[in-house]
């Protein structure tokens, strides 16, 4: 299992997307940058979903830039493939 916390800022929604890879799920959530606690629903897909990189790239999409969320899906992408 790997967490990581995107402090973005400015440029995503509430701030900070924080990312849980889990052996089964790929958890994603916006989190407010004060609080902590999210913002809007998490994304919970499982890892064995067909398209569910791409599922994963459009959410981010909606969440943060284009330069953020292909940051964000490049850690994404090296923990699965561990």
């Amino acid at each position: 299992m790997a967490k990581k916390q995107f402090k973005i800022g400015e440029y995503a929604v509430g701030g900070i997307i924080a990312v849980e890879v889990t052996a089964e799920n790929i958890i994603v959530n916006a989190l407010d940058w004060n609080s902590k606690k999210p913002v809007l629903a998490e994304m919970k897909l499982p890892k064995s979903m067909p398209d569910v990189l791409h599922n994963i790239d459009c959410y981010l999409w909606d969440l943060t830039t284009s330069y953020y969320a292909g940051k964000v899906m490049d850690w994404i992408k090296t923990q699965i493939k561990k």
